[in-house]
């Protein structure tokens, strides 16, 4: 339960709190595509998917990491879920009407184009990975299937740190759909960097996220499966090979490389120094496809991401 003093601050930051546990904000790239500047992210550039009508929510604030690079306020998560549950339609209606009215500010801008505005406010692709660990959420599977049957979303990427493979395992029994895109968000290189640099708040959790990645490898006809990894310097930069095992055991369609970036509350847990350039992203990149077999096939320079890919969908 967050306290009257974390909710402010939350709203401070340009969250928006819906129903009891979900929460909703607009992205930069979104706010980028709504002033007609132009520029996109990563998203749109390797799927296809429209920045401007992107909603980035999430339906749990709480998580059960404390990762050192994370940029949101760790002070608000918990341990594990707490309470009842939000319905998934109400929580999906909740989040387009804040967004809704997030947005509508933008309008005392002269340089917006009002017809496309207009379509902006319609979103269509939900990104599930604002804040939290969305896989606490018990109906969550539910959830995927409302944003596709109940508000014609056309996309649905979802976003976990791997550490509830039950929920994974949801998909397809208790659920119609599977998410467009199922990330598996990983920094660590072995259980002794997992517990040091994710400071998880329980004993178990590493082998977790490997039965996460070795179940993501049985559903790659039914979703796209994408192994992310955050190249953080003078962390996990010299130790591509050691990423080797878990492309191995997860064998995702895609691995996106993406550089950390010195952004909200890991300035109090990171320094500086820790950002890589663009050239050492790339470098990093080339170091793992080189070790298992993937072959880079984008880059977005503007979201420090570099994405690899199976030979044999080139």
């Amino acid at each position: 339960m967050l306290t009257e003093q974390q909710k402010e601050r939350l709203y401070k930051q340009q969250f928006r709190l819906v129903g009891s546990h979900s929460v909703v904000k607009i992205c930069f790239w979104t706010k980028e595509c709504v002033r007609n500047k132009g520029k996109v992210c990563y998203k749109q550039h390797f799927y296809g998917v429209n920045c401007g009508n992107c909603l980035e929510m999430s339906p749990v604030i709480t998580c059960n990491q404390r990762c050192k690079h994370c940029w949101r306020d760790t002070s608000v998560f918990s341990s594990g879920w707490q309470g009842e549950a939000d319905d998934p339609k109400e929580i999906i209606k909740g989040c387009i009407e804040a967004r809704k009215k997030l947005l509508v500010g933008f309008k005392g801008n002269d340089k917006i184009d009002l017809e496309k505005f207009d379509n902006y406010l319609i979103p269509d692709h939900a990104a599930i990975s604002l804040t939290g660990e969305p896989t606490f959420y018990p109906r969550l599977p539910e959830l995927v299937d409302s944003f596709f049957d109940d508000f014609n979303f056309k996309t649905v990427f979802l976003v976990t740190n791997g550490t509830v493979p039950e929920m994974l395992k949801k998909f397809g029994k208790e659920s119609k759909r599977f998410p467009t895109n199922i990330y598996l968000s990983l920094e660590a290189y072995d259980e002794g960097s997992y517990k040091r640099f994710t400071c998880p708040v329980k004993e178990g959790l590493w082998n977790k996220v490997n039965e996460s990645m070795k179940h993501l490898n049985t559903v790659k006809d039914k979703t796209r499966t994408i192994l992310r990894i955050t190249a953080i310097k003078g962390f996990n930069m010299n130790k591509a090979e050691k990423f080797v095992k878990f492309v191995e055991l997860m064998q995702p369609e895609h691995i996106e490389v993406k550089g950390y970036g010195f952004l909200g509350y890991s300035r109090k847990r990171m320094k500086e120094e820790n950002v890589p350039k663009w050239e050492e992203v790339q470098e990093f990149a080339e170091n793992l496809s080189k070790r298992c077999g993937y072959k880079v096939t984008a880059k977005h320079e503007p979201s420090n991401v570099v994405q690899l890919s199976k030979e044999k969908m080139l």
